[in-house]
């Protein structure tokens, strides 16, 4: 499959999900820097942004036979993507799984993304994030980092002011 054809299933699984939680989406189509979908609360006093990053299947193993088992998840990020570090901006870790079941999609701040790059090494070829399983358990499927943030900053958004 092309690799804008599995960008765009992760963009439009991640939109379809974030829908289902009552919450307004926009995917950007590449009109907007850095970001792939807009997200806000139904209100619209608050936003942000996702980038979608998609795998066909993100799960590495080691060993062999019986010794084989489940190690780390990976994707390619990106230099540019690598960098970014916002609190309103989410990266969307996408595992397709194949197409065997329902992604995964590991909701990961982009600090802790940007952190990991200006730990890595200097000369790395290719922005490739593969963090381990125990790791990223705590972003698996954690739809309430999104909800959690708009409401954040909802609450602070809607202090009126006098005329």
């Amino acid at each position: 499959m092309q690799t804008s054809l599995i960008g765009s299933s992760g963009v439009y699984f991640v939109a379809s999900r974030l829908n289902a939680m009552e919450l307004q989406c926009a995917p950007t189509f590449g009109n907007v820097p850095s970001v792939d979908i807009l997200v806000s609360s139904i209100s619209g006093h608050a936003l942000v942004s996702l980038q979608v990053k998609t795998t066909t299947s993100g799960l590495r193993w080691r060993g062999r036979g019986n010794d084989r088992k489940p190690h780390h998840y990976e994707w390619e990020i990106g230099w540019k993507s690598a960098r970014l570090s916002n609190p309103n901006l989410f990266f969307a870790l996408v595992d397709l799984k194949n197409y065997e079941e329902l992604p995964d999609v590991f909701i990961v701040p982009s600090k802790a993304i940007a952190e990991y790059f200006a730990a890595g090494p200097e000369g790395w070829p290719r922005a490739r994030y593969h963090e381990s399983l125990g790791r990223l358990r705590r972003y698996k499927n954690d739809w309430k980092r999104i909800t959690q943030r708009l409401a954040v900053k909802e609450s602070t958004s809607k202090v009126e002011t006098p005329l």
